[in-house]
């Protein structure tokens, strides 16, 4: 009977050692590295190119198109060091730098143009004259001829030489006085604009002269001159064609029970 149970526990015993065994062996193997589906650095290099004629922001969205793809590939741009810096595979560097010897070229000459804005709150209460500069004196009396606000006043004056082609925004702070009366009130008040216009382009008419053609003119106001609590806001959304030298009133709004006028004067620099 002890043969017989000793027959059954060797094999066991032979079992339990070859698991334990097994075991070992796999504890002592090195564990696989994950896959890596992206390419390695290995595979990458870098350049530095100089930019020398055109702004480097203005590259960077085709030269994206040139790159790989691929994990840890990027091209950038520096305005300030004038350089565009890749890292990619040798050849889409080498399609990059291809790119650039295209569009890295001097720019053809472009005209300047004077852009001279001025904006006129309207109301229903004639002003004291000498409320807008004379050189609008014609214009106003046409405004007066033709709306039924009686008193115009100046709020603000903007001024921009820009090049054809390219495109103009800012902001300022418009006259509050000329927007409304004082009082006694105590509350801070104030009137900022914004505006935006562009692109900016120049084309010849029939007689010879320049025609300026000023798209997606933008031109807000935000005040709260009238309304104590809160900031009441208008603005102008247009596109304008004007002869080089003349003055228009591209476009108006109101505000409360006023109006807002803006007036455009270009001049093409010879």
């Amino acid at each position: 009977m002890f043969t017989a149970k000793l027959k059954t526990l060797v094999p066991a015993l032979l079992i339990v050692a070859l698991c334990a065994s097994a075991a070992r062996a796999q504890q002592s193997q090195p564990t696989p590295a994950p896959a890596d589906n992206y390419v390695t650095n290995t595979g990458f290099k870098s350049r530095v190119f100089e930019v020398r004629n055109r702004n480097p922001d203005e590259l960077l969205p085709v030269l994206r198109l040139l790159t790989s793809g691929f994990k840890g590939a990027q091209v950038s741009a520096s305005n300030e060091f004038h350089t565009i810096i890749v890292r990619d595979f040798p050849e889409n560097i080498a399609s990059i730098e291809e790119a650039l010897k295209r569009l890295d070229t001097p720019e053809a000459p472009r005209t300047d143009i004077d852009l001279r804005m001025h904006v006129l709150i309207a109301s229903q209460t004639e002003s004291p004259s000498d409320q807008y500069p004379a050189e609008l004196k014609d214009v106003v009396k046409q405004l007066q001829s033709t709306l039924t606000y009686k008193g115009y006043r100046l709020i603000a004056s903007i001024s921009n030489r820009v090049k054809e082609g390219k495109r103009i925004n800012g902001m300022g702070v418009a006259d509050v006085d000329a927007l409304a009366a004082k009082t006694s009130e105590t509350r801070e008040i104030g009137a900022t604009y914004n505006y935006d216009v562009g692109p900016i382009s120049i084309s010849s008419t029939s007689s010879g002269s320049s025609s300026v053609q000023l798209e997606n003119l933008r031109f807000s106001l935000s005040t709260n001159v009238f309304t104590p609590s809160s900031y009441l806001s208008t603005g102008i959304n247009t596109g304008a064609s004007l002869r080089d030298g003349e003055r228009v009133v591209v476009g108006t709004a109101t505000l409360k029970d006023k109006g807002l006028i803006l007036i455009v004067t270009v001049k093409v620099i010879k």
